[in-house]
């Protein structure tokens, strides 16, 4: 055990070296900070390293948001922890939330984490207080949560909803939950307690047939969704017709669910919400008899209607470009003459990000991010390579102007920021 201890150490010391030289420029957009946590005797993960992304040291934060992967073994070469993620940190920014990536490592299966009595429960609180102090902001293991989870990670929420009860703002389940949802005896306890809860239930329509691996979760699912509908319950079911178990471009419909969520919270308002006919994804009439309609699925506004039908038509969303703000450039010039870039990007909730543009004395020298019908993010909901960047070194050291711009997901360009020059 000493012998693993030491390895699994020496791994995250290294790996966080690498991760700070990576990120240098998000001191100046927000601050991330990481730990390692290790079992304690009889708990079953190896170790998980937890990274957090806090917007504004002296702001105090008003909620975490936890975003926890699926049931293999967490890469983060392959799927680094979004606290990097410029599109998830817009939504913690706008709401002054703390944004929480635990990456576990196991050696058998998905239950020696995504179970809370695995110890991954008492690894998140160790986590929490343990930034908390570091980071000046012991109100984070005191803070409610808004859960995202992918396959075991809605299994793992759905766990923490029922053994922590009034703490979660809202959740969105992508997938997953079969070992929950299938047993009556906990769709019993989970329907009474999430019924007031805003809930979003996130499928690919390659998983609902039979073929598919991850079918075990379909009906489960389902049944809990209807259940929920049948009890009042505000929850929404979204079919993304391009993927299978994947995350892929759910996000764009995720966040935008979390912001309205959010910003009725802090407006001091009810959440009434809209009704949307699952079959036609046309509106229906919000009464009594509706409310507890399960053919009709639940969204907190009427924009966010409007973005679920776009949504479950496309699989993507098309914003018009509008409101876009500029991102923010720097350039400093390093010992050997290179230029080093780093910058910060704002996009906006409902468009996300596809790629950065960047300039050299006016001309487009690189282009950073996917191609246009590739997913803005990964099958894990990561940032993916070009995306994860937050600085870039030109090696020659051209004593010339940068400006950089992005495109959202529909390729819509915003603005370029202010022009920096390399001396």
């Amino acid at each position: 055990m000493l012998r693993l201890t030491c390895r699994f150490l020496l791994l995250f010391l290294l790996h966080r070296a690498l991760f700070v030289v990576g990120t240098a420029v998000a001191v100046e957009d927000g601050k991330l900070y990481d730990r390692l946590i290790l079992p304690e005797q009889g708990e079953r993960f190896q170790h998980v390293e937890f990274s957090c992304w806090i917007p504004d040291a002296a702001t105090p934060l008003q909620g975490v948001l936890i975003h926890q992967h699926g049931c293999t073994n967490a890469s983060p070469e392959s799927h680094p922890p979004v606290t990097l993620d410029f599109h998830w940190r817009a939504l913690a920014r706008k709401h002054q939330l703390a944004i929480l990536s635990p990456q576990y490592q196991v050696a058998g299966s998905c239950d020696e984490w995504n179970d809370p009595e695995s110890g991954s429960e008492r690894a998140l609180f160790s986590a929490l207080v343990q930034i908390g102090k570091e980071s000046g902001h012991p109100e984070l293991v005191e803070l409610p949560w808004l859960l995202w989870g992918h396959s075991g990670g809605s299994s793992w929420s759905s766990q923490m909803i029922l053994r922590h009860p009034g703490r979660v703002i809202a959740a969105s389940f992508r997938g997953g939950c079969s070992k929950q949802f299938g047993v009556p005896e906990f769709r019993a306890r989970f329907g009474p307690a999430a019924r007031e809860l805003p809930l979003l239930f996130v499928w690919g329509k390659r998983e609902s047939v039979p073929e598919s691996k991850h079918f075990v979760s379909w009906e489960p699912m389902n049944t809990m969704y209807r259940e929920l509908r049948g009890l009042g319950g505000k929850v929404t079911r979204v079919i993304d017709p391009l993927s299978e178990h994947g995350c892929d471009n759910s996000r764009l419909i995720v966040i935008p669910f979390f912001d309205a969520v959010l910003t009725a919270g802090e407006k001091g308002g009810t959440l009434s919400g809209v009704l949307r006919d699952m079959t036609s994804l046309g509106v229906r009439e919000l009464n009594e008899r509706n409310l507890h309609d399960p053919a009709l699925t639940w969204l907190p506004n009427s924009e966010v209607g409007e973005w679920w039908q776009e949504f479950s038509e496309t699989g993507t969303l098309k914003p018009t470009g509008e409101n876009l703000v500029a991102p923010v450039l720097s350039v400093d010039r390093e010992g050997n003459g290179s230029a080093r870039l780093s910058w910060t990007v704002n996009p906006r909730l409902g468009g996300g990000l596809r790629s950065f543009r960047l300039y050299r004395d006016g001309k487009l020298w690189k282009e950073l991010g996917v191609k246009t019908g590739s997913p803005v993010a990964t099958s894990r909901d990561a940032p993916p390579e070009g995306l994860r960047e937050h600085e870039l070194v030109d090696g020659e050291g051209v004593e010339g102007t940068y400006t950089l711009s992005f495109l959202d997901a529909a390729g819509n360009e915003s603005p370029k920021s202010e022009s920096v020059k390399l001396r």
